[in-house]
């Protein structure tokens, strides 16, 4: 009989709780201490518990207690459309150029002459061959052209330096510029630059990374760690630097 009691007085106590809050049928609010406040309309509580039901059952707030609402869902990764840069020879006839040049000059045609026609050729096989993809995965891809004429692509294999796909996803770059920069010359960029994180740690520090991952350079902010990459400016620098930086790659 004790427990009956309890029972029946825990659910008038809870009940009286639920519509101390609202009662929307009337339209004015109650509060613990019995003082009624006019309001116009109600509305829910600010933790977003519902208090009261449309089906009028006082025990409905229980539901979102003990099932809570789900957390929104993560805001999805922007997508973007594949994108393949445009190539460029501007490098490979200003090499060619020079190369002519100082192959008719005495004693430098033998030297600096050959030298400059060899990278001018170089170059020129290269804006021929290779094309940078932004795929849809939001990486940058190296890429082979397979079949000039129908534009047909494959992959280039493993990188030379530190094996593995030439395939780094945008969000790994930490950071990329171009020498000399875009619109200091009519030629334009030579090379472009990028750091990644992509590659395995042990890999950053060869080559050219031992000067560009110098702690010192770190410390003060001057640099990043990462693997760092270099290439002749086969490509559209103006047009790289536009993938770049709408695909959210870091900038120094």
């Amino acid at each position: 009989m004790k427990t009956t009691q309890s029972i029946l007085i825990v659910l008038a106590v809870s009940s009286n709780a639920c519509l101390a809050f609202t009662s929307p049928t009337v339209g004015r609010t109650t509060t613990a201490a019995g003082v009624r406040q006019s309001s116009s309309s109600s509305s829910p509580s600010p933790s977003g518990t519902r208090l009261y039901a449309n089906d009028n059952n006082p025990f409905s707030f229980l539901s979102d207690i003990l099932q809570p609402k789900e957390a929104a869902k993560a805001v999805a990764a922007p997508k973007f459309e594949p994108v393949t840069i445009a190539n460029d020879f501007r490098v490979a006839g200003a090499f060619l150029a020079g190369g002519l040049l100082l192959d008719q000059i005495p004693y430098i045609q033998l030297t600096l002459g050959p030298l400059v026609t060899l990278l001018g050729l170089l170059f020129l096989v290269q804006s021929f061959r290779i094309r940078f993809v932004f795929n849809e995965n939001n990486e940058l891809e190296l890429v082979n052209v397979k079949n000039i004429l129908t534009g047909e692509m494959e992959g280039s294999g493993e990188n030379v330096v530190v094996g593995g796909a030439n395939v780094w996803a945008c969000d790994s770059i930490v950071n990329y510029d171009f020498f000399p920069a875009i619109g200091s010359s009519p030629v334009g960029p030579i090379l472009v630059y990028f750091k990644e994180t992509q590659t395995d740690s042990q890999f950053w520090n060869d080559g050219p990374g031992e000067f560009a991952n110098k702690e010192e350079k770190i410390q003060s902010g001057e640099a990043v760690p990462g693997q760092v990459h270099f290439f002749p400016a086969v490509c559209n620098s103006e047009q790289i630097k536009q993938e770049f930086e709408k695909r959210g790659c870091a900038k120094l």
